[in-house]
């Protein structure tokens, strides 16, 4: 709370620090926050008490609104905050919009999702997928303009043996019911047959080649057509989760482009050809392992249409920074692929991050969706609807019909959302169905709860008009206020670290903050002057609940 100001004030005194040398006294009679100066004190030979009060006469009040005292106490330079004029300012920011613009309208691209198109998607798919459209979000509130990109390739052996199983087992036929999950039938069907007959393998290799070197008219229709069937059955289950994109990239539009910056990296040295006529990477000398980028029949791999799409992207989109959201299994891939651009001297590279999170697990191990044990993403959320509706409907059954249906989707695809997004991305996820609807704890229909309440109450107190400065603060009042004042703090966070997880952390502890301050204070029995201030802070925890909600994703909804 402050932080950054009190290090303003310290700063601009000469006395160096961070946020870390900062602390929060253990009792309130010791100030809002405390600067201990025994280090300090040690570095000049002076006594830490001494030296705390020559940093205290230095400090006018006048100067800080927010600051009511400053004293010199055991060694500490301790901060009293002027909290009836934090909440004043706190509140109005809030309640009357003041937006954040931190952005100033920079370009930043977040490219997320990237499921292969032979199969639905699974529970691990959704990971990356919330990450970068949390990611996306955040950048949007922030004042950037944020460009989101999805990454097909469908240029890739996989591709190739899902046609070959559609020629030999559905040649001719159209898609039953949700197309991706009916070609996922036939993929898995490949790797069954693959097993006792090895030449499938040699008939997709021979598809490839024929895709992407013959340039097969009848091989590129049919293989156009299962790769626009897949991303279609895509597309229906991003609808449904409420994920949109603003450019789809498909990697067969840029391994052309992305061999061109190969052979530029051949003739600077940047890579090197084998006997076998294989280009190979010269990244020894950086600590990377070599790579292959393109092999010796000139068919290429995601590092060859990596490297074109990345130039195109900056080329076409001016953009001022690049993420991808992808697994830390790529982790290598991804330092391989800047490292080249580095060395290709595309002046970008201070641009490019990529974001790493790991796998979602099922409790038996990790998932496989050409062997068909893997647990779809479609699956979960009508199973967790399902289980949603039901709860629903214990808790407000005179609600229409239409209405349990809308809040259970509502409550179901949040529930899921927070589930993942509450980890940290570099942890894995062990996927449990029970624990994501609990209505209590933290789980997304509790922080939803929240919000509702929070309406509920302003829909009970009719007309009123806002008080932003308090008579006299209660502490849970002050601790409300606190952690209001922290939530933009909390979202640039987010656009540094690139992880939504700050944000859900954040929700959990407004909710339960919010919780203590509705059992410690009344509002609409409160006297005048008390109730329109508590109406106030009711007001402004709404706006700030629907405000984080958003941004991970997930609708605040007025009655549950």
């Amino acid at each position: 709370m402050y932080e950054q100001e009190v290090i303003n004030i310290l700063n601009s005194l000469g006395v160096k620090t961070e946020g870390a040398n900062l602390e929060i006294p253990p009792q309130a009679e010791f100030g809002d926050l405390a600067f201990p100066c025994f280090g300090l004190a040690k570095i000049k030979n002076e006594n830490p008490q001494k030296l705390a009060e020559s940093i205290v006469k230095k400090i006018y009040i006048s100067k800080y609104p927010f600051l009511i005292k400053v004293e010199a106490r055991s060694g500490y330079v301790n901060f009293f905050f002027y909290w009836g004029k934090i909440a004043e300012k706190t509140l109005q920011n809030i309640i009357l919009g003041k937006k954040v613009g931190i952005g100033k309208g920079k370009r930043v691209m977040v490219e997320f999702s990237q499921p292969n198109p032979v199969h639905s998607m699974h529970i691990g798919h959704a990971r990356g997928t919330f990450i970068g459209d949390a990611l996306s979000n955040v950048f949007d509130f922030l004042g950037y303009k944020a460009i989101r990109a999805n990454y097909i390739n469908d240029v890739g052996l996989q591709v190739a043996k899902l046609v070959t199983a559609y020629l030999h087992w559905a040649k001719r036929k159209k898609p039953k019911g949700k197309p991706d999950q009916w070609l996922w039938q036939l993929y898995v069907k490949f790797h069954e047959e693959a097993k006792n007959n090895p030449k499938l393998e040699d008939e997709a290799r021979e598809i490839l080649r024929k895709f992407e070197i013959e340039r097969d008219k009848k091989i590129t229709k049919i293989w156009n057509r299962i790769v626009k069937w897949c991303v279609k059955g895509f597309e229906e289950t991003y609808k449904n989760l409420g994920i949109k994109f603003n450019v789809y990239f498909y990697e067969s539009n840029y391994r052309e482009s992305g061999k061109e910056i190969v052979y530029d990296a051949l003739r600077k040295g940047i890579a090197a050809k084998s006997a076998e006529g294989t280009i190979i990477t010269n990244l020894k000398n950086y600590g990377l392992p070599d790579t292959v980028m393109l092999r010796s029949d000139d068919t290429g791999l995601y590092i060859t249409s990596d490297l074109g799409l990345t130039v195109y992207k900056f080329e076409k989109y001016k953009l001022d920074k690049s993420l991808w959201i992808v697994s830390s299994q790529q982790s290598l891939h991804f330092k391989q692929l800047f490292k080249i651009l580095e060395e290709l001297e595309y002046s970008w590279s201070e641009k490019y991050f990529h974001v790493p999170f790991e796998h979602v697990v099922l409790p038996e191990g990790k998932m496989s969706s050409r062997e068909g044990r893997a647990v779809m993403l479609d699956e979960v959320v009508n199973s967790l609807v399902k289980t949603a509706y039901d709860e629903v409907n214990k808790r407000s059954p005179k609600l229409s019909k239409n209405e349990k249906v809308r809040i259970a989707n509502k409550v179901a695809i949040g529930a899921l959302k927070y589930a993942i997004l509450k980890i940290e991305p570099n942890d894995s996820i062990v996927f449990n169905w029970k624990q994501m609807l609990r209505f209590e704890g933290n789980n997304a229909p509790y922080l939803q709860y929240a919000h509702t309440r929070c309406a509920g109450i302003l829909r009970k107190a009719g007309r009123w008009n806002p008080i932003f400065f308090p008579s006299k603060l209660e502490d849970v009042e002050k601790e409300l206020v606190r952690k209001l004042f922290e939530f933009r703090s909390v979202v640039g966070s987010v656009s540094k670290d690139f992880k939504p997880s700050y944000i859900c952390n954040y929700i959990y502890d407004l909710a339960t903050v919010f919780d203590r301050f509705y059992e410690a204070c009344p509002v609409l029995k409160a006297e005048d002057k008390t109730r329109n201030f508590r109406l106030a802070l009711v007001q402004a925890t709404k706006i700030i609940l629907k405000e984080a909600l958003n941004l991970i994703g997930i609708e605040a909804l007025e009655k549950m």
